[in-house]
């Protein structure tokens, strides 16, 4: 790895985001590795206990961000957890995440059982609930504390088996348009329930990647809904950040997710410079190394690829560098320190 003298950060994780929300220049680039079941490898506890314990998930992330000292936490299970707490079930593994067992809608008839969850009780929402309130206690007033939920579309996808959705969006419209104004509605609660507590709302939206949704599905299905999300945190956020991640290829997409009035888009398996010239005057980018990589490169590879991408987003004030998408479970700590270090080198404007 290049030798270069890195000043020491004179700005906390929470005033270099802050920088951000105000528009102006922090000392440098933040950095969002998107740390979630991660984030029991640090705790040294299993991702099966991480997942069903809000005081073990709570304290993972705390731990997680004591030791790598990123700018963001993300609490964070799967997408499917909303979706579990209004029927679908889970199977539970000790060392992997959980997944999807038994989608809640068998029938399309059951979708009149559909309810908006209660988040005191249903499933592992309190779960959630409770890690978030750990972690704002805990170092709020250090780092920015985020929350993450899945969105209307992949919601809705884990209510009712994927390939049939898809197949419904063309034979069925009608019917998944109810289906999302259920899933939106519970979306919007799950906003308010994580700005109760003083946590940033990330909606992520991995099955409207472009790889599984055409643009003209995108701009129907997906962008009306996730605008319905923004204007809901930017009504009730206090002057917080709508913040927007899809998986995979999304450029497409691109146009109609600027219609949907996000903040900052943090993006995948795309050009950043690309998405820098596309939206840059927009919205805030995060990304984007790729995620494998965290996991099987080595330390230097992980510096050279973050490198590239400061480079390429050159002086931009509306930049984070971050993964892609999620840090693999098993992912050596030596690279997300690799990650971070990066920032420290390539992202500088004090000088």
């Amino acid at each position: 790895m290049n030798t270069i003298t890195i000043p020491a950060d004179t700005q906390t994780p929470l005033e270099r985001v802050l920088c951000y929300l105000k528009g102006e220049k922090p000392q440098r680039v933040a950095c969002f590795p998107l740390i979630l079941n991660h984030a029991a490898r640090v705790l040294g506890v299993s991702i099966g206990k991480y997942n069903r314990d809000g005081k073990i998930m709570g304290k993972s992330h705390v731990a997680a961000f004591r030791r790598y000292g990123s700018d963001a936490i993300l609490i964070f299970s799967t997408t499917s957890t909303l979706a579990e707490a209004m029927g679908t079930k889970m199977e539970f593994f000790e060392e992997d995440a959980p997944q999807i067992s038994e989608p809640f809608i068998k029938e399309r008839s059951d979708l009149k059982k559909l309810k908006v969850p209660d988040f005191s009780r249903d499933g592992r929402l309190p779960v959630y609930m409770e890690a978030t309130e750990i972690a704002v206690r805990e170092v709020g007033s250090e780092v920015c504390v985020t929350t993450v939920l899945a969105g209307p579309l992949t919601t809705a996808a884990a209510l009712f088996p994927v390939d049939q959705l898809t197949r419904d969006l063309i034979k069925n419209k009608a019917w998944v348009h109810e289906l999302m104004e259920i899933c939106t509605q519970a979306c919007m609660k799950f906003i308010e329930e994580i700005l109760k507590r003083k946590s940033l709302p990330i909606i992520v939206e991995p099955i409207a990647s472009g790889s599984l949704i055409s643009p003209v599905h995108f701009k129907e299905f997906v962008a009306p809904y996730l605008k319905r999300l923004s204007d809901h945190v930017h009504k009730t956020g206090g002057g917080m950040p709508a913040v927007l991640h899809i998986c995979g290829k999304t450029t497409p997409n691109w146009k109609a997710m600027l219609e949907a009035e996000f903040d900052m888009w943090s993006l995948d398996n795309v050009d950043l410079g690309q998405a820098k010239a596309t939206a840059g005057h927009r919205v805030v980018l995060v990304g984007n190394v790729t995620p494998a990589n965290l996991l099987k490169n080595t330390p230097e590879e992980i510096d050279a690829e973050a490198k590239v991408i400061c480079e390429k987003m050159g002086d931009l004030k509306g930049f984070i560098l971050g993964s892609g998408c999620e840090v693999p479970i098993n992912t050596p700590p030596e690279n997300v320190d690799a990650l971070i270090s990066a920032a420290r080198k390539y992202g500088r404007f004090d000088n």
